[in-house]
């Protein structure tokens, strides 16, 4: 098991600070941590060096881009199949983010969607290999505001609870027209989802607009499409070493927003999604050892409103936030293999 990377108070804080905002600027992070400008440059180097920050990134709103379903597919096979699945799977150019699982499915894989008819061809052609043997599917409520990385406790910090109610648009309100984008709305948008810090003036040159441009076409897409800006951490190094993925059924779905509220009071969640299916939500929990596991279970379940809560320990991902749906930005390809009405599948790209 790796070992937690060592990290005091000021290291903490700048990590809390780029969690929020990964645009934050060293010389406000100097003047909040009471350190020099130099100071601050050497701490950020050192992190990103030894792996703990591994990314900057702004997470994409699939819902302006049109695509307002997403859907997790539980995929099952026998493990003796599960390296030639692994290679049926990434050459699906419609799957993205298709890993492998442990616990009911042996493999996850997430779809985007702009009609959701387009799901029954999808497992329909999944389940076409022979070595496939079901297919379950999990249709997110919503795919914006949910992450909290301000949730997690970097230690030594104390925890804070600074969760304040989001508004959470349904991908499913058809009535909301996608964002109109310009070619230059895209490339702005591709080249900061992927490198959230990237000055504007380097936007600029390497697109031929002036720096004022950037900035408008920036603010423009931070409103809507732009949901997140943030660091991605390795969160092993921080000593959370496995992620607690918990299924939950709710006995009164009226209730949710209540229920949400209490879940996120519990430390250390994450990941919160609205689904529709066999269950209503998932929640992803970092945990350090089990009895982290032990007491987060035991807040959930005081928790009023729930029916049932399936959970499945998974090794923790070396990179989170997980940055989705970036490719949705780029131009759509359709598979050659798939019927016409399937043209607005975007092409996959491994991030």
């Amino acid at each position: 098991m790796e070992k937690a990377t060592k990290i005091d108070q000021i290291d903490a804080k700048i990590l809390k600070m780029l969690i929020a905002e990964a645009r934050t600027s060293f010389t406000d992070i100097g003047t909040e941590c009471k350190i020099t400008l130099s100071a601050v440059r050497m701490r950020y180097k050192r992190l990103c060096r030894e792996g703990l920050i591994n990314g900057e990134v702004m997470l994409v709103n699939p819902h302006c881009l049109g695509y307002r379903h997403i859907i997790d597919l539980g995929i099952t096979t026998d493990t003796e199949n599960e390296e030639d699945v692994a290679k049926f799977l990434d050459s699906r150019p419609y799957l993205s983010q298709a890993v492998k699982h442990f616990g009911k499915f042996n493999f996850y894989a997430k779809v985007a969607l702009k009609d959701l008819n387009q799901l029954s061809k999808i497992i329909e052609e999944l389940e076409s290999n022979h070595k496939i043997k079901h297919v379950d599917a999990l249709i997110w409520a919503e795919a914006v505001n949910v992450e909290f990385p301000q949730n997690l406790i970097i230690k030594p910090l104390k925890h804070e609870n600074k969760y304040k109610k989001t508004q959470r648009p349904a991908l499913t309100k058809l009535e909301q027209s996608p964002l109109e984008l310009d070619e230059t709305d895209r490339k702005i948008a591709s080249i900061l989802s992927r490198k959230a810090r990237t000055p504007f003036r380097k936007i600029a040159q390497d697109l031929d607009l002036s720096t004022k441009t950037v900035i408008q076409h920036y603010r423009k897409l931070r409103e809507n499409l732009l949901t997140l800006s943030t660091v991605t951490l390795d969160l092993n190094k921080l000593g959370y070493h496995a992620l607690g993925n918990l299924y939950i059924k709710a006995s009164n779905r009226s209730k949710m927003d209540e229920i949400c509220r209490q879940i996120l009071e519990v430390p250390n969640v994450i990941v919160i999604i609205r689904l529709i299916g066999a269950f209503d939500l998932y929640v992803a929990i970092a945990l350090e050892d089990f009895n982290n596991l032990f007491d987060a279970q035991e807040k959930i379940r005081q928790i009023s409103g729930l029916e049932k809560i399936d959970l499945i320990l998974t090794p923790m991902m070396p990179v989170w936030p997980l940055n989705l749906f970036p490719a949705l930005l780029e131009n759509e390809v359709m598979p050659k293999h798939w019927p016409e009405e399937s043209s607005n599948q975007p092409q996959k790209k491994n991030e």
